[in-house]
């Protein structure tokens, strides 16, 4: 049996969200975008409020995907995580997933060129620290070994960060200046004898500078 809508009121607390009454009743409450074409005295089916409340599910959840991916890029899995922890279902984080995926907004390849790419420059660690953090971020292994073959090697990282360092690091003897480097660098993951030519090359530029 039809059922006819008898008024169409914006939220109070989210004008971009409409309550949609039916027989004089609260019925549903609706996205504006998807509701867009609902009319006062329109006459409603079961199927069409069911495919209306559907779409109002998509859009909430697509919604929230682009408010989370707004602040910085993210991978599809820490997407279809934020979706799933805001309780959406497996069936409509998936759809969501594959409309970004359409529109260019999710790319794990994409994602981990970007993440490498950016952390070689503002926060060098080593190749296997960087594969680390995308792998943890749940991107697939393929996307990481391409995007790691572009990452600077390991010894040019170690020699970046390292002189990050060497102000901070400048009144200290000998001894002491290669303990707390050595910690610098091996906890980014960077091997022994990366670390200790890293160490010896930074010795040798501070005692210039210091000269």
């Amino acid at each position: 049996m039809d059922q006819i809508i008898t008024a169409l009121e914006p939220q109070k607390n989210n004008p971009d969200r409409v309550n949609v009454y039916i027989d004089h009743q609260f019925a549903f409450g609706i996205s504006r975008f998807v509701g867009a074409w609902l009319r006062k005295g329109e006459r409603l089916e079961k199927a069409r409020i069911q495919s209306l409340l559907e779409r109002d599910r998509h859009e909430k959840a697509f919604q929230k995907a682009l408010h989370f991916i707004a602040y910085q890029p993210r991978s599809e899995k820490e997407i279809r995580d934020r979706l799933s922890k805001a309780d959406f279902a497996e069936d409509d984080i998936e759809k969501v997933l594959a409309d970004l995926a359409e529109k260019g907004f999710v790319d794990d390849a994409r994602f981990a060129q970007d993440w490498v790419d950016s952390r070689s420059t503002s926060k060098p660690r080593s190749r296997r620290f960087y594969a680390y953090e995308l792998k943890r971020k749940g991107v697939p292994e393929a996307a990481i070994e391409k995007a790691i073959e572009s990452a600077p090697e390991d010894h040019e990282l170690a020699l970046a960060l390292g002189s990050k360092y060497l102000k901070r690091f400048a009144a200290l003897d000998e001894i002491e200046f290669r303990k707390k480097m050595q910690g610098v660098l091996a906890r980014r993951a960077f091997s022994y004898d990366i670390i200790q030519e890293t160490i010896h090359q930074l010795n040798l530029k501070r005692k210039m500078e210091g000269s």
